[in-house]
């Protein structure tokens, strides 16, 4: 992963700390079960998108009713939810409780959606 810190301006400080993590293996992962907490979780944020949030997973949740779910618009569907959720002021605070399941659901999306992790992992 390349990551990088741009900072503009006199005098101004900033630091990106990055956390390493070991992914379970996509089979042991209970998506159904991952997305449900996410859920429960992400309406505890009480954000003024809230309806988008709780339809993106509304979303993704749909997507694993069928036969053959397409792992991209599970993804899609969780970006979105998690993208709405950063912009509420306690985000910051509902990480720790967020990065086990956004890992977990990263493992069984898979590797071209580990950048999922970069929305509960970076502290600025």
């Amino acid at each position: 992963m390349n990551n990088s810190n741009l900072t503009l301006g006199d005098r101004n400080n900033s630091s990106i700390n990055l956390q390493q993590t070991t992914l379970p293996s996509s089979e042991t992962v209970d998506i159904a079960s991952e997305l449900e907490a996410l859920k429960a979780l992400l309406t505890e944020l009480r954000s003024p998108d809230q309806r988008k949030i709780e339809n993106a997973i509304a979303d993704a949740q749909d997507e694993l009713t069928k036969p053959q779910p397409n792992k991209d618009e599970v993804g899609q569907a969780l970006d979105r939810a998690l993208t709405y959720a950063q912009k509420t002021g306690n985000f910051a605070e509902s990480i720790e409780k967020l990065r086990l399941h956004v890992e977990k659901s990263a493992a069984w999306l898979g590797e071209n959606w580990y950048k999922l992790l970069t929305l509960v992992s970076l502290t600025l």
